[in-house]
């Protein structure tokens, strides 16, 4: 069973289940990301960023992520868990592209069921952390985040960094769906200036904005 908390500084979530349930939700998540085009340079980036998704839940499994003991209630043994940590930005927009493309591939109800307890522990956690914040940030669990974009994986990188920079707190946390929808809405001006940007950058190099990856990520302080 998976299970979830804020972190320290309020920065994402973190993770945790036995192996059984990181395998679970990691062959949920490749099962959907296997249904995906990768020649078609939307469904290519929602591919990328379910790989990094599925990279952490395998570290996680492996042993090389996180390690905690805990105790149930009615229950004395203490039992070890394996997790991971994602920034707030990144969990909702991993969860995102999981919802809208298992609408449109055969999914049984275990994976259903994955899929709809990673969507309840992440919004439990972020009630956990601000109760304010999260009434609105709830609206962005598995809806609202245009993952379809050709451009989603790079827009999903600089968000990653605009957020990690910002100072640590409830007021950052608080700022999520204002910058999500700066970077993801295309009617907005932030958005249309960051794929001009992508543009520029594209052309000096002689790439597609497809290849385009930041090499230089803060470090996060969790």
């Amino acid at each position: 069973m998976l299970q979830a908390y804020p972190t320290k500084n309020g920065t994402g979530i973190s993770i945790f289940s036995n192996y059984g349930g990181l395998t679970l939700l990691y062959d949920t998540i490749h099962h959907i990301a296997n249904s995906l085009n990768q020649k078609d340079s939307s469904q290519e980036a929602q591919f990328q960023l379910l790989m990094n998704f599925a990279y952490e839940v395998r570290k996680a499994s492996s042993g090389q992520r996180l390690k905690e003991q805990f105790t149930f209630d009615g229950d004395d043994i203490r039992h070890t868990l394996y997790g991971f940590q994602l920034v707030w930005t990144d969990i909702l927009i991993f969860i995102n592209t999981l919802r809208y493309n298992a609408g449109y591939i055969q999914t049984d109800k275990l994976q259903q069921a994955v899929l709809y307890l990673l969507e309840y522990i992440t919004e439990q956690a972020l009630f956990d952390y601000d109760p304010v914040g999260a009434s609105s940030i709830k609206e962005l669990v598995a809806q609202r985040i245009n993952v379809r974009s050709q451009y989603a994986f790079i827009i999903y990188q600089a968000l990653h960094i605009k957020y990690v920079t910002e100072k640590a707190g409830k007021a950052r946390f608080r700022k999520i769906p204002e910058l999500i929808a700066a970077h993801f809405s295309e009617w907005r001006q932030e958005h249309k200036n960051l794929v001009a940007s992508f543009q520029r950058l594209a052309k000096e190099q002689d790439c597609s904005i497809a290849d385009l990856e930041f090499s230089d990520f803060p470090e996060i302080v969790w």
